[in-house]
């Protein structure tokens, strides 16, 4: 990691600066250490920071152990969602691409980043334009950072990620132009204490994304949209809207991907 990306996290213990350990001066750090002004250190791993804290709890672990053991072939299980939904999910993914600004900086971060793929498809569309871009990328899947990781330095652009947790995320308040949220709100343990985290992370008139599971009201009706259903009940969810904090402003929704799934957009 480098000191841009050490620069916009805190320590999610108590809120602090981080540092890294020992004071070493380096553009870049593979393995090592950070330490916050109160002194609580946190490694660092083939330069991805592990900023996890409090320890996550059993319903959440199981998820994320799913997650690791799927992480090397999870992109080629996704795929069966084209053909069975009738859709084109890196396609789809190039929608999020509609809330980037036409020009100048834009700083994103995916909060459950998987395997990069909404990254990636960025990257498809805005091959020459990446310089503006300043992308960080969170999971509490290490096994899905490691892939994400190696694919974004295959494509040959940067993103700077982290290892933590969704319910107490590490990086400062007001700093993200865009926080996307793709694929796992439905099984999270504390809903609104997600959403209100991805409120605080981004700037005043930033504009948060989430999409997931869910059926539209008319899909569901129908004999496709029950067989769907049957065969994943996670396709019986329905959008979160309760649980949108007090604060949020313009929220919106949508269903996508052959409306199959809910897509929820607000601003701060």
């Amino acid at each position: 990691m480098d000191e841009s990306h050490l620069k916009i996290l805190k320590c999610p213990k108590c809120g602090k600066k981080l540092l890294f350990n020992g004071g070493i001066a380096v553009a870049d750090i593979a393995d090592g250490e950070i330490v916050c002004e109160k002194g609580h250190t946190w490694p660092i791993t083939q330069g991805i920071p592990s900023l996890v804290h409090p320890p996550i709890n059993e319903e959440d672990a199981k998820w994320i152990s799913d997650y690791d053991q799927m992480a090397e072939n999870y992109d080629e299980l996704v795929k069966e969602y084209d053909t069975w939904l009738g859709i084109d999910m890196m396609k789809e993914r190039e929608g999020f691409n509609t809330f980037i600004p036409i020009e100048g900086s834009c700083r994103s971060i995916d909060v459950s980043i998987g395997t990069g793929a909404n990254f990636i498809a960025l990257y498809n569309q805005f091959k020459d334009q990446m310089e503006r871009f300043n992308l960080h990328g969170m999971d509490l899947s290490t096994g899905m950072l490691n892939v994400s990781q190696r694919k974004f330095k295959d494509a040959g652009f940067t993103v700077g990620l982290t290892h933590g947790s969704v319910f107490n995320i590490p990086f400062q308040k007001n700093l993200f132009d865009i926080v996307l949220h793709s694929g796992g709100i439905n099984t999270f343990s504390d809903i609104p204490g997600a959403l209100n985290e991805m409120l605080r992370i981004a700037k005043p008139g930033g504009i948060i994304i989430v999409v997931d599971e869910g059926l539209s009201p008319e899909k569901r009706e129908t004999e496709e949209g029950k067989a769907i259903i049957k065969t994943n009940s996670l396709f019986a969810a329905k959008p979160p809207l309760e649980h949108i904090p007090e604060k949020a402003k313009d929220v919106e929704v949508n269903f996508v991907m052959n409306e199959t799934f809910y897509q929820i957009v607000f601003k701060k």
